[in-house]
Parts: C-alpha cells; sequence; structure tokens
C-alpha cells in the first residue's frame, strides 16, 4: 500500500490519514462518499492536516464535506479546525457531528459551524445515500465518547476504542495476538474500568460490524473482531488498578516503551538470550548504573539450574553459589501462563536506586513476567528436548557391552565423511580390526571373561585415538575404525603402534590373559568407493594378516 495517497478501504471510504515518523500514536482520519456530498471523520491535529488535507482535496473538493463527525474533543483528532474551518468555501448546511458534553468543550474553540448532537436527534444521522447510527460508550474513555456505524457498509467506526499504540505502522491488523497486546497497553490505561470497557465492546459486537476502524493502531478485519473482543474483555483495566507510584506519568510512559519493544522481541527472536541482551540495553538507558541481569530456573527433565547472566554485553553461565551472597537491587518471580512460578529475575544496579527508578522496575517487571516467564519456559523446554534427543540418540548409537559406537552408527558416520572429505579434499582412512582366537578365549574362560577382554581393548581404543578417529564395535571381536585426515601411511603407523600396545597389554587382572589382533587398513578412493566397497577392501586385507599368521597388519 502506498500510505502517501488515500487509501479505498471499503467501496467509497477512504483512509486519509497520515504516517507519523517514529511514533506508535499514529491517528486516523477517515472519508466517507455520501453520493455528492462527503462525511469527515476526526479531521485530527495540525501535525496531521497538511497531508491529510492533500489526500482529501485528491478525492474531493474541500466545499462538498457536509458532516464532520467529532467522536470526543481530544486535540489530536479535533485541533486542526480551526485552520480547516477557516480554509473551506462556504456551506449553510455543514455540520460538526457529535454528542451534548463534547459540544461543551468543543464550543470554547469558537468555531462558526453549527453542531449536529446525536443524542438529540435519536443517535441517528439521514445523509442523501446512507444512513449512520452513533453508538452511545460513555466514559470509553470521555463521559460523552461515542462510535459511528455505517449502516451501508457495516464498518463501525470506533474511536479510541479497539485502538492500539504500534510500533510500526500497520494500517490492517494481521497478527491478532500482537496487536491485542499493543490494544491491552493502550485500554488498560486510558479505560476507566473493566465493566465500562465490556459496555462499550458490547454494544459496537451488537452491530455485527464488517471491520472496525479505531482512531489509532489498525483496522480489524471481521475475522479479527471476535478473538480480539474476548481478550480484551477479559482486561482489568483503570488507574484504581495502580499502585500510587504508578501514577507517575513519566514512569508509564518509560515502562510502556520498554514493554512494546519487549513484547516485539519475543514475538520476532529466536531465543531468551536476545530478548534480555535488548532488555539489558533499554533499562541501561534509564537506570545507568545497571550492572547485570541474572535470570535464574529450573530444568522439568534434568532438574538442573539454569542461571545465566549478562553483564559487559556477554552471557555467562554462572552456579547457583555466586548469586546466594549477592546483594540484589531488585528481584521478580517469573510465571507462565498456568500462574506457575518458572524462575527469578535478578538486577544489579552499581549503585542504590532511587524511589523512582524502584517504582519504574516494580512496574516494568510486573508488566514482563508472564511473557518473560511463558518465553523462559518454552526455551527451557527446547534445551530439555536436545537434551533428551542427544541421550536417546547416543542409546541408540552406543554398544551397550563396549561404550564405542554401533555398526549403524558408523555406516552414517562414514556416509557424512565421506561426503566432507568429497568437497574439502582431504584423506580418509579405515582399519578393520579383529581379536585373534577369540572364540579359545570364551571356549577355555567363558564368556564372561570374553566380555572383559572386551571392554578393556575397547578402553585401550578410547585412549589411543584423536578426537577426529571414531572406533565402532563392527558386530562381535570385529570393530572398525575411522580416521578421517589420515592417508595410508599415517593409518599404519598408528595402527601398528596400537598393535604393539595391545600385545604387551595384560587383560582382565588376575588372569593375566594376553591377547593379540590382527589388522587391514585402507585409505578410501573417494570418487570410486561406495562404503560397502571401502569395507570390504579393509576386511580383505584383515583376511590377509589372519592367513599369513595373525597379529599383523596389512596396508596394501
Amino acid at each position: 500500500m502506498d500510505f502517501t495517497k488515500a487509501i479505498e478501504i471499503a467501496p467509497n471510504i477512504f483512509w486519509v490519514g497520515y504516517v507519523i515518523p517514529n511514533d506508535p500514536f499514529q491517528c486516523h482520519v477517515y472519508l466517507i462518499k455520501n453520493g455528492n456530498e462527503f462525511i469527515l471523520i476526526d479531521p485530527g491535529s495540525m501535525i496531521t492536516f497538511p497531508i491529510v488535507l492533500e489526500k482529501i482535496m485528491s478525492i474531493t473538493s474541500l466545499k462538498n464535506i457536509k458532516y464532520i463527525i467529532m467522536h470526543h474533543q481530544d486535540p489530536d483528532i479535533v485541533s486542526c479546525y480551526s485552520t480547516l474551518e477557516k480554509i473551506m468555501p462556504k456551506r449553510d448546511d455543514r455540520k460538526i457531528v457529535t454528542h451534548w458534553r463534547t459540544k461543551m468543550l468543543l464550543k470554547h474553540y469558537q468555531w462558526k459551524t453549527p453542531f449536529y448532537l446525536v443524542d438529540q436527534n435519536n443517535w441517528t444521522l439521514k445523509t442523501e445515500k446512507r444512513e449512520l447510527e452513533f453508538i452511545f460508550t460513555p466514559y470509553a474513555h470521555f463521559a460523552g465518547s461515542i462510535c459511528t456505524y455505517d449502516k451501508k457498509s457495516k464498518i463501525v467506526f470506533s474511536s479510541d476504542l479497539v485502538g492500539g499504540m504500534t510500533p510500526e505502522f500497520q494500517l490492517f491488523a494481521t497478527n491478532i495476538n500482537e496487536y491485542f497486546e499493543y490494544a491491552k497497553l493502550f485500554h488498560q490505561h486510558y479505560i476507566p474500568s473493566k465493566d465500562i470497557l465490556n459496555y462499550a465492546l458490547n454494544k459496537i459486537e451488537n452491530k455485527n460490524p464488517s471491520f472496525i476502524a479505531p482512531q489509532h493502531g489498525s483496522i480489524i478485519k471481521k475475522k479479527f473482531i471476535k478473538p480480539l473482543f474476548n481478550k480484551l474483555k477479559k482486561l482489568d483495566c483503570g488507574i484504581y488498578l495502580m499502585d500510587d507510584y504508578i501514577t507517575n506519568i513519566d514512569i508509564l510512559v518509560k515502562s510502556d516503551d520498554i514493554f512494546k519493544k519487549f513484547l516485539k522481541d519475543t514475538i520476532s527472536l529466536l531465543s531468551t538470550e536476545l530478548v534480555i541482551k535488548n532488555l539489558f540495553k533499554q533499562i541501561k538507558n534509564i537506570i545507568s548504573s545497571l550492572e547485570k541481569i541474572i535470570i535464574c530456573s529450573n530444568s522439568n527433565y534434568s532438574k538442573k539450574k539454569y542461571i545465566v547472566e549478562f553483564k559487559d554485553n556477554h552471557f555467562h553461565e554462572i552456579n547457583e553459589k555466586d548469586i546466594l551472597n549477592e546483594n540484589f537491587s531488585f528481584k521478580k518471580d517469573l510465571i507462565n501462563e498456568k500462574n506457575k512460578r518458572i524462575g527469578t529475575f535478578y538486577i544489579k544496579t552499581n549503585n542504590k536506586i532511587s524511589t523512582k527508578d524502584k517504582n519504574f522496575l516494580e512496574l516494568l517487571l510486573k508488566q514482563i513476567a508472564l511473557p518473560l516467564g511463558i518465553s523462559l519456559e518454552k526455551e527451557i523446554t527446547l534445551k530439555d528436548l536436545e537434551i533428551k534427543n542427544k541421550a536417546l540418540s547416543e542409546k541408540v548409537s552406543i554398544d551397550s557391552l563396549t561404550g564405542l559406537y554401533n555398526r549403524e552408527f558408523m555406516k552414517n558416520y562414514l556416509i557424512q565423511k565421506i561426503n566432507e572429505a568429497k568437497r574439502y579434499n582431504f584423506s580418509i582412512s579405515i582399519a578393520m580390526i579383529d581379536i585373534d582366537f577369540f572364540k579359545k578365549i570364551n571356549d577355555n574362560y567363558g564368556h564372561l571373561m570374553g566380555d572383559c577382554v572386551l571392554k578393556q581393548l575397547s578402553n585401550i581404543f578410547k585412549t589411543n585415538f584423536r578426537g577426529s578417529d571414531v572406533v565402532t564395535r563392527y558386530g562381535g571381536e570385529e570393530f572398525l575404525t575411522i580416521m578421517p585426515f589420515t592417508s595410508i601411511e599415517k593409518a599404519c603407523e598408528k595402527m601398528n603402534r596400537i598393535r604393539k600396545t595391545i600385545e604387551e597389554y595384560t587383560f582382565c587382572g588376575k588372569n593375566n590373559l594376553n591377547i593379540t589382533i590382527s589388522i587391514g587398513v585402507y585409505e578410501i578412493n573417494l570418487f570410486e568407493d561406495d562404503i560397502e566397497t571401502a569395507i570390504n577392501k579393509a576386511d580383505n586385507r584383515l583376511y590377509y594378516a589372519k592367513e599369513n599368521g595373525r597379529n599383523k597388519l596389512t596396508c596394501e
């Protein structure tokens, strides 16, 4: 959409507002074409007036404006009329449409345009092509507040109701959960009570509108009206909810600004750590002595405590004992949507904070406790799932007797390494290993002794291979070793050292068992061998070593 031009939001109904740069408090102006006459809704302030005027005149002459609806008296919707009235060509039947309570204040502007009072005209206005009905919504947010219902389009022009303070301009709401958070702040601060809000919303809902065009925030399409209203009806509103410290408007503005950015971060950012990083910066802009933030929470899976500290623009994992003796400036429990405690949020400053800053933190943390708790719970759940998946993967991939990787893991790992070697041009060698005369150990000493040999041999392998090498139990007494970045020459040197180590090793304690191994080593031809071919070639070399006396190494 090109917001520099008038936008037709419905047949013969136009948005003619101005997108105020870097301002969450956008003010919408609407214009209805009604045959040869026009109806202007909430003309706006002097900030928006030049652009609004330009857009109106792109549609019609000012002389054609017959009715100017003013839903209430606030300067953001009426203050431009002093100028507009002076430049509009005279028209004897032009009227300002409003409520008598609003007129009592508007008359102080000393405008010459006469008033049409909706409360004295059966709450209707019958015009050339359409009939407007007016919905009385007292104290939402002004005693004489009204909304306008156009029976032809079924649009409700809702004034402040359903408005929001959006961080980025969006003419139509697209994500109702996100928009609710912006509308929530607006209604909690502007509407005196939950009862008043519900009364007004029910009156609008009874009209079954096609969509709702508020003065602030975004236009609400029909499919979003019911879910948004259901959420708004549950809001606790009004200044009676506030402790004494919250009545400070400076604290309200600062906390709301950070809260809106925080909500946007929780929706758009992938990790809680990034959310906390941004939150830290925003708080530090207000409380310069902020030193660090610590979040402490428990894992539901491992019962481990997740404790992270954000300080000096970095996250650090710390131990619980590190926070026991800390003298924190502030702390707040974090909860989930079931009101269950998820963790604790700690703040520490370099020096004692002022009462005003403390009040600001109390309000801010009261606002963010639930969304941060939900975000933290999701992140911990994901970490727990990673731990579970890793444990499950290892359980499936590890041979239970030896603790080495099993044959299935070997196949997948070897395929992966061959692909990497092709891409990055490095060598891979493999070695097939077999214990000489292993059957005699089982026959003479029993299978428990055979198991003992397998376990101790596996431990020797684990100790003598690099971290990049992978030793797997191929089956029975056979093992296969994968050695990336290793040529045939280096692989043979390494395997011969291990062969000698095993030859000199005494197995299974007092039984004084000595064993030997035979080995076949092969460097994989990356562009000719598949894994079956490579393993067969290593196995053939192993067979040659065993046929030629055992305790030998074959490399060609």
